[in-house]
Order: C-alpha cells, then structure tokens, then sequence
C-alpha cells in the first residue's frame, strides 16, 4: 500500500461512499471494469454482493427502501445486477430502486482484498465491548439499539446510557428507560462521551448528521457488516473503531440472505468479526488500547 494514499483528501462535498469507491481506485490502482457482478441477493435484513473474484459484502437492506421498491415494481423493470461491471454499479448506471445498497454491498465486496492493512493485532473475534476505555465511567449513546453490546453493558460500569431506537418493541422492558425518542437524537449525542453508531446509519444516509452532533471530545464507534469497507473515510470523520465483519463463505452467507436471515444468522457461520482501529485518534482521546 503507497503511504501517501492517506493522506489524499476527498473532493469537496464528497459523499462518505463516494470517497470510499474514490480510495479504493487508489489503494487497488483499479476502474474495475474487469470485475463482474457474479451473485446479488437482496435480502429481507441485508444485501450481499459476490463478485467473480469469490470476495462478498453485505450490508442493511433499509426498510425505507424496501417501502419504495414496493411503489416503484410496477414502473418498469430494471437489468439484472448479475453480469454487470463492478465500475457500472459503483458509477451509478443502474435504475434498481435497490442500486443504493447494492453498491455499499459491492464497495465491502471490493475492500475486502484491502482489510488486512487495517486490523488491529490480536482483537479479531473480539466484541467491541473488550475496549473497556471507551465503556467504563463514560457517558454511552447508541444510535441503533445493538444487543449484544447492549446485554454485555451491565457488566460495564457506565457513567450513563442512552439508546435511540424507532423500534421501542425491540428493546427488553428492564432496558426500555434507557430509550430516547429519535426527535431527541441530537441532545443526546451532545451529551454523551462515547457515541456507538449502528452501521445501518451508513445505508439509510443519516450516519454524516449523527456524526455532525458529536461532541469533538467524545469517542466514535461504528458497529455492524455493513461497515466493512476501507475505513479512511470514517477515520476522517472521527471514528476511532470500526468493528465489523469480513465475509468468510460468501456462498452460504447468500444463501442464509436469501431465506430472510440477519447478522445473527451470519456470525458464527460465514463470517468473522475485526476491529479496525484509527491509532491517531485513540492516541487524541489518551486511551489505551
């Protein structure tokens, strides 16, 4: 990997995966035109992309999207994904109501060549839950009701906690006075000291906004698949750790979208958890990790 790739910066205004596709073009010196589309599945939960090369990504179908496919399915029809260029999907040339989170699939599909230069030593399979500094006597928001974290917190002690959630019925009742409704969303980003951003912020675009109401001293972690691209971009926006996945059995893990499975479906099957983590800003917030 050319160092100086760091520290190119995004053109102005550049979306956040508008960068990502812009970094991967350096770091892989590739328009990815010889990359086909080999397999999409879009699923009830997440979206997985297989490229000919084996690599797979996947990421949050957004329910949002969905309801607008549903309005649109009658418009006219749209080509098949399968067989397309990899640079065709990323460039926009396709009329899916599904093309958005598609591409975000496609772009985890494309850095998984490139993970490796950003684990961090030893926390593979680790939760993000074994940072303990960004969790103990911290005032904790998360943006996306995450459970396994969420249950491992009450071995934490915590200086506070906050989740927002639109789905309160998702959320235990002994946990339901920790919710804030979404119209307080900003208020409480403000207030905490460690934001825990679910990844399905980045496939439904609200991840730049939350981001925009963070303290500058508070720590930034941004949890689930879908997060699994290169993550410069989000480095660049604060975030200290990406814990995410890489695709491990890109077969089964489409076969498992494909019948209406999630992430809990994923994990101990086709894929493996990693930590990525932004050394710089770690060192800023005077953690040890």
């Amino acid at each position: 990997m050319k160092e100086k790739a760091y520290f190119l910066e995004p053109e102005k205004g550049a979306s956040l995966l508008d960068e990502a596709v812009g970094k991967l073009r350096i770091l892989r010196q590739d328009n990815f035109s010889s990359l086909i589309v080999e397999r999409v599945v879009v699923g009830v939960f997440f979206t997985g992309v297989k490229l000919s090369t084996g690599c797979t990504g996947v990421a949050y179908t957004p329910p949002e999207t969905a309801r607008a496919a549903g309005r649109q399915i009658l418009k006219g029809s749209a080509p098949n994904f399968r067989g397309q260029s990899a640079q065709d999907i990323l460039n926009g040339k396709h009329e899916s109501p599904f093309a958005n989170v598609v591409r975000l699939a496609l772009i985890n599909a494309l850095s998984v060549p490139l993970m490796r230069e950003y684990l961090a030593t030893g926390s593979n399979g680790l939760d993000l839950t074994e940072f303990s500094d960004f969790f103990v006597d911290r005032k904790i928001c998360m943006v996306g009701a995450i459970m396994p974290i969420l249950k491992k917190l009450d071995k934490i002690t915590a200086a506070g906690i906050r989740i927002v959630e639109k789905k309160a019925d998702s959320i235990p009742k002994n946990r339901k006075m920790l919710l804030v409704h979404p119209e307080n969303t900003a208020e409480a980003l403000g207030w905490c000291d460690t934001a825990v951003i679910t990844g399905a912020s980045i496939a439904n675009g609200s991840f730049e906004y939350l981001v925009s109401k963070i303290k500058p001293d508070a720590a930034i972690a941004v949890v689930g698949p879908t997060a699994g691209f290169i993550p410069l971009p989000l480095f660049r926006r604060g975030v200290a750790i990406v814990s995410t996945v890489t695709v491990t059995d890109g077969d089964l893990a489409l076969d498992i979208l494909s019948e209406g499975g999630g992430a809990y479906q994923l994990f101990g099957t086709c894929v493996e958890k990693i930590n990525l983590l932004n050394r710089d800003r770690i060192f800023e917030l005077g953690m040890h990790i």
